[in-house]
């Protein structure tokens, strides 16, 4: 935000920033910050700004990349922090788990009932078998 600033009596209009020359050389710059409204919350740890002139240190942790393995549980990455790497969420591995292997008219759901979306169905075709014996030759066929 620009304000007027006055120096040795001159005033100037509007100045958003004064460079003010240093003696061994370069320049102090002095910035407005009287509109500034971020507090250590709103700011990465370690990280600083300066808030109405006065120095504000930033207390947001960050989470480094992880993995979370299903579990029967339900898992959460807990708010209020910066995800600083990729978050893998591993899926779930069914072996043998097909249609053939499950009695015919059962369904199998994995996921969570609370949402449709991440259940996997699987429907069963396993029928059960027909075992008959010829009369004559006592053989038995299973179909």
């Amino acid at each position: 935000m620009a304000q007027n600033v006055v120096i040795n009596s001159v005033t100037y209009q509007n100045c958003p920033e004064v460079d003010i020359p240093l003696s061994g050389g370069g320049t102090a710059k002095f910035m407005d910050t009287s509109d500034a409204n971020a507090a250590a919350g709103d700011m990465l740890n370690g990280k600083t700004a300066y808030v109405n002139g006065t120095k504000i240190t930033g207390n947001i942790a960050s989470k480094a990349a992880a993995t979370i393995t299903p579990t029967s549980s339900s898992q959460s990455i807990a708010s209020g922090q910066y995800l600083s790497g990729a978050q893998t969420i591993e899926g779930i591995v069914c072996t043998n788990l097909t249609a053939a292997n499950i009695k015919s008219g059962v369904t199998v759901k994995i996921g969570t009932s609370s949402d449709d979306d991440s259940v996997a169905t699987v429907a069963g075709s396993l029928t059960v078998p027909t075992i008959s014996q010829d009369g004559t030759t006592h053989i038995l066929s299973i179909s």
